[in-house]
């Protein structure tokens, strides 16, 4: 059984039985906030987000493989307790929107632990390159002061909020709707029923 198997049907044995008792938005914010949060510390760990910025641009674009894959099988999980598999927008967004206000949590509070105890000299790594190229680019040094506040405040607590909270939880609210209308059209498989029983398009 795979790994994605292993989320969306939640029974392997005892040892996932607190996963089943759980909320599917709990269940699936929770695996998605771990899962970012340790591909962020990856990046971190190879240098994406400091030495090495350029590939932490396509790094960062790839991590939203990830709530999308989690919000794919929460809905599809979601959908398939309903009998005749007729999921709402509005469930749909509804589900997307706290799970992915889960998973903001839990990668806020990384961010925030890894800039402030694990790693604080890591935003002075970042800048130290960003000024070397914006003065290649002979931009002002007033300009520069500027910037460099603006970067410093985007991942302070407060900045984090708006950028992570905030934002990954409408982010998920747009997910969520593609994901809804895409999986209503899947043909629907009763939760217990096998394959051959699926019932017809939603």
């Amino acid at each position: 059984m795979t790994a994605v198997n292993i989320l969306a049907d939640g029974h392997t044995g005892g040892g996932t039985a607190p996963f089943r008792r759980m909320k599917p938005e709990l269940k699936y914010g929770l695996f998605s906030g771990a899962a970012v949060c340790l591909w962020i510390a990856l990046e971190y760990w190879f240098g994406f987000h400091t030495t090495r910025p350029e590939i932490g641009a396509y790094t960062g674009l790839l991590s939203n493989l990830i709530p999308l894959t989690m919000l794919f099988l929460l809905l599809r999980a979601k959908r398939a307790v309903i009998y005749d598999g007729r999921l709402s927008l509005g469930a749909g967004i509804g589900s997307g929107v706290l799970a992915s206000f889960i998973a903001a949590l839990l990668v806020y509070s990384f961010l925030v632990s890894y800039s402030r105890f694990i790693n604080p000299t890591w935003i002075d790594q970042a800048l130290e390159l960003k000024v070397t190229q914006w003065r290649a680019q002979q931009l002002a040094e007033a300009a520069i002061q500027g910037k460099i506040t603006h970067y410093r405040n985007a991942y302070s607590p407060v900045g984090l909020v708006a950028t992570i909270i905030v934002g990954t939880t409408l982010m998920g609210g747009l997910f969520s709707l593609g994901l809804t209308l895409l999986i209503r059209q899947l043909p629907h498989r009763p939760l217990g029923k096998p394959a051959s029983a699926a019932l017809p398009r939603a």
